[in-house]
């Protein structure tokens, strides 16, 4: 049988936080071949299901009859108060990762190392 070769991913260590790599396979199931396809139904699934919660449990207060009473059927509603919901929670990780990640690389102490052994306050005469 014909095996394809592996690809093997290169982790870069990143300096700052900017410069990470963002991989959705770490966050959601992506089967090879259908990233796009799976990403797609996440960014439809996600919003439209939290935007249901976030009628349930907030403006119906979690009360079945009221949460039926409400006018749910517009779909593209839901799904853009459930985006909100989803894209606040999103930069709050955001925001804590970032400054953990700081925290952790300024606890790691760099020191430059001195190649020649004189002192530095050692005093040359050039006479």
């Amino acid at each position: 049988m014909n095996q394809l070769p592996q690809k093997k991913k290169r982790i870069k260590e990143s300096k700052s936080f900017g410069e990470q790599e963002v991989d959705f396979s770490k966050i959601f199931p992506l089967p090879e071949g259908f990233e796009k396809l799976f990403l797609t139904i996440y960014f439809i699934t996600i919003p439209y299901v939290a935007g249901l919660l976030f009628l349930f449990i907030f403006v119906a207060k979690g009360d079945v009859e009221n949460f039926l009473s409400l006018d749910i059927a517009m779909f593209v509603a839901v799904w853009a108060i459930g985006y909100e919901v989803v894209a606040s929670i999103a930069l709050i990780i955001i925001f804590y990762k970032m400054f953990s990640f700081s925290r952790a690389h300024k606890s790691v102490t760099r020191e430059r190392e001195n190649k020649s052994k004189k002192e530095l306050y050692e005093i040359h005469d050039f006479s």
